[in-house]
């Protein structure tokens, strides 16, 4: 967590689907640039090659970027550090092979859903331990769906030296009080920057102007 001398939070925008995104993000100075890949599943999914244009035409930018994916195997790892990323993002299972094969920071996701403090405690003492581990991510407990968590839960999360990153629900509108309430290195956001009309892909500029707007100052 942020300490009374520590840099003001950083802000890490989810989700990119094109050079639209990026423009945005280079614009307004986000710190973490993510992106969905080898899920289906979601709407913002996007494929390896596209992902790997998106990261390189970041490396320009102070941006980190972070691959996002889910239950990855060696095969999924290797095309991501192939493509140049910063970080990867780890939903569901990480496995000893991945965990081992791996040479990027890793941001191990925590989906909060009716766990007790004692639960969550426990749960970021097995991975603040790791070396590998660069963050722990505080997700609700469907990542992507926009709802928030009772961000009171994460009163005895213990991070240690690991970055604290926060999720779930944030919008422009709330963002102030989850950092208030939390106190995390890092704000995370993807459905809360898009735009109302789901028909139309991409992120809305003037939500993620307003969101690092409010995050930062």
């Amino acid at each position: 967590m942020l300490k009374e001398n520590d840099s003001l939070v950083q802000v890490k925008i989810c989700g990119l689907t094109s050079e639209a995104d990026v423009h945005i993000l280079e614009k307004y100075g986000a710190d973490y640039a993510g992106m969905v890949v080898y899920y289906p599943k979601s709407r913002r999914n996007i494929d390896i090659t596209l992902a790997e244009t998106l990261a390189t035409r970041l490396k320009k930018s102070d941006i980190k970027t972070v691959a996002v994916v889910v239950s990855p195997d060696v095969s999924q790892l290797e095309a991501i550090q192939n493509a140049g990323f910063d970080f990867i993002q780890i939903h569901g299972e990480l496995s000893d092979d991945v965990y081992n094969a791996c040479s990027v920071g890793i941001i191990r996701a925590v989906n909060i859903k009716h766990q007790s403090e004692e639960d969550i405690y426990m749960e970021t003492k097995r991975w603040r331990s790791l070396d590998k581990i660069y963050g722990l991510l505080f997700d609700a407990g469907v990542p992507g769906s926009g709802k928030t968590f009772d961000w009171e839960s994460l009163k005895k999360a213990d991070c240690g030296n690991k970055k604290l990153l926060l999720a779930g629900g944030l919008t422009p509108d709330n963002v102030k009080a989850a950092i208030e309430a939390v106190k995390p290195d890092v704000v995370d956001i993807s459905s809360g920057v898009e735009y109302d009309d789901l028909s139309i892909k991409g992120k809305d500029e003037n939500k993620v102007k307003t969101f690092i707007q409010n995050a930062k100052y």
